[in-house]
């Protein structure tokens, strides 16, 4: 750095001590460089070292999300009749070798489908109240189809979890697929939670959702009238609506 120049003269040892302290002060460090320089000038920043861009992944490269057992299984089958045997021989917790799976029975020409969580005991009240309450528009089991989000019941009629329906929602899925129904009549909130509706029953009934792009409407479920017979009234503007419909079609 600069230091003292050949010009410059000092007249007592005061006088260079002073010089010498001032230089320093000025931030000087050696007494001669080669290269004059400005020491008045704004220091210039170090340059920051390169650092290099993250490659981009090719979309080709990106992860693919996994499928399940049942997507893979459900995918393959070419008909209902394959579909049911498909389900019979999942392994699962819900699955019951002696009782056929009830993932979608009844007539599946007539383009029309019930849609409910599980299937549920004969001969019951709700087995009764659900059979009146499809008469009333004119439906039954020779003149409909019946759809579950589940196969099989659950043990003593727990409600259904969530990881249940998730596990069969690839053979529903394909069972629509493969049946192309016209209509479908959704009892309760997981059957109209399929349509991507998750505000619950008291939303999402009478609205026209879709399922797959098939034409849905949901309504109160037959169990919870048998406990809130208040909403019997909603339930049958419903079904009204639901019937106007299927003579529209």
């Amino acid at each position: 750095m600069a230091g003292v120049t050949q010009g410059q003269s000092l007249t007592s040892t005061t006088d260079a001590a002073s010089g010498l302290g001032w230089l320093v002060a000025a931030g000087a460090d050696a007494l001669v460089t080669e290269a004059p320089r400005n020491w008045l000038a704004a220091p210039v920043a170090a340059p920051r070292p390169a650092v290099a861009a993250p490659a981009l992944r090719s979309p080709a490269s990106a992860p693919t999300p996994a499928k399940t057992p049942a997507t893979a299984i459900a995918a393959g089958v070419p008909d209902l009749a394959a579909l049911d045997a498909a389900l019979i021989a999942f392994a699962h917790p819900l699955r019951r070798a002696e009782t056929p799976p009830q993932l979608l029975t009844g007539n599946i020409a007539s383009g029309i489908i019930v849609l409910g969580d599980q299937p549920e005991p004969a001969d019951t009240p709700l087995a009764r109240l659900t059979e009146r309450m499809l008469a009333a528009i004119g439906l039954s089991a020779e003149t409909c189809a019946r759809a579950h989000l589940l196969p099989w019941s659950t043990p003593a009629g727990r409600p259904p979890r969530d990881d249940e329906f998730a596990t069969f929602a690839a053979f529903r899925a394909r069972a629509f697929e493969l049946a192309a129904p016209r209509l479908i009549l959704a009892f309760g909130d997981k059957a109209a939670a399929v349509s991507g509706q998750s505000r619950g029953i008291a939303s999402a009934r009478g609205k026209w959702l879709a399922i797959q792009g098939i034409p849905m409407l949901a309504t109160f479920h037959p169990r919870i009238l048998l406990t809130q017979p208040e909403l019997k009234r909603l339930a049958w503007a419903d079904l009204q609506a639901f019937a106007a419909r299927m003579k529209a079609a």
